[in-house]
């Protein structure tokens, strides 16, 4: 058994914390409110632990020309601008996905902890031809962390900030100086990085001026509602970006060539993927992550009267929103886009 990890900013905030295994982190699932906690998230401003996301630090002679050779994605040369982008295999299959961002004369990476492995393996094969160095900064004496500030209040908490997506900005809470990177999606804010002690003492200062503590359950509702996909979960190994529904975030057709190059452009201009990421609607019980998505089969070729899998569910949001429950799953290309879809207990609607 894989042993259970705790993020640097991992501390019972109140007695009413309920705490989950994440990726294998032990995170809070929610500080005894989800509901209120959610709604914090997406209209006022709420805070989040992400600090599960190990953040990667390139310095040295040209890491941004290292990147670009490698990522989906193509890196300005601007100095504060980042980006969102996948390393893949050379078949065209996503390894990882990750944002890269600026800070100062070094580079930031931060990963999904299911793609921590594949990225500090592949920007470490690439490192020394390129002379760059390559630091795990969630490791080491001094830890450093991710804490989101997200909801339309956000910005006000933060002074008026206000960085693109993936644009970077020094800031100072209360005393302490951090680094925020603007956040689009799912919900609009700012991720803060820094020493996890750092973080802690924004955190506090964050939370007096009146942003609320919000677990995973609040900010998985949050990124299902909005459909964006996790490494992990929702990608893996086995997937290309035009399945996932990445390729305008995560994808240049303009840029150098990268690894799997060649299969995404012919994907994109020519073919169609065999199945894509779907935003769903359960009707009934709520579902297993893993469990099917069915048609009937004389809906689709046939007299015979039997269901047959057309899909399967890869996330459900914890929390009702507006009364539904929410999921991600993969849809067959064949599937019958006007035929009922069901799961064993629950009928399926396509969100819109």
């Amino acid at each position: 058994m894989e042993e259970l990890k705790f993020t640097p900013l991992n501390d019972h905030l109140d007695r009413n914390t309920e705490y989950i295994v994440f990726a294998s982190y032990s995170v809070p699932a929610h500080y005894g409110h989800p509901a209120a906690e959610h709604t914090a998230l997406t209209r006022n401003a709420a805070l989040v632990d992400r600090s599960y996301k190990p953040v990667l630090r390139l310095s040295g002679r040209d890491p941004l020309g290292m990147l670009n050779a490698i990522l989906t994605n193509e890196v300005s040369k601007t100095a504060t601008a980042g980006v969102y982008a996948a390393l893949l295999n050379p078949k065209g299959r996503i390894e990882t996905d990750l944002r890269v961002l600026k800070s100062n004369q070094d580079v930031l990476v931060d990963i999904e902890p299911e793609g921590a492995v594949p990225a500090r393996e592949i920007l470490g094969r690439y490192a020394p031809f390129s002379r760059v160095e390559v630091e795990d900064l969630s490791e080491g004496d001094v830890p450093w962390g991710i804490l989101g500030i997200y909801g339309p209040n956000a910005a006000e908490l933060l002074g008026g900030a206000r960085p693109a997506e993936h644009e970077t900005t020094e800031i100072r809470v209360g005393d302490t100086p951090l680094l925020a990177a603007g956040v689009a999606v799912p919900v609009p804010g700012f991720d803060l990085l820094g020493p996890a002690e750092d973080l802690r003492v924004a955190r506090e200062h964050l939370v007096q001026a009146g942003a609320k503590p919000a677990g995973h359950d609040a900010y998985e509702t949050a990124r299902v509602a909005a459909g964006i996909p996790r490494f992990g979960v929702d990608i893996n190994p086995e997937n290309f970006p035009a399945e996932v529904g990445i390729l305008e975030r995560a994808v240049s057709f303009t840029k150098g060539c990268y690894p799997g190059q060649e299969t995404v452009a012919r994907m994109h201009y020519r073919g169609h993927p065999n199945k894509t990421l779907r935003r769903l609607v359960i009707q009934g019980p709520s579902p297993e992550p893993g469990q099917e998505i069915l048609q009937d089969k004389n809906k689709l070729a046939g007299p015979a009267s039997t269901s047959i899998p057309v899909g399967w569910i890869t996330s459900v949001a914890p929390l009702p929103v507006n009364g539904k429950i929410l999921a991600l799953g993969y849809l067959s290309r064949k599937a019958d886009q006007e035929a009922p879809l069901f799961t064993k207990e629950a009928d399926i609607l396509l969100a819109p």
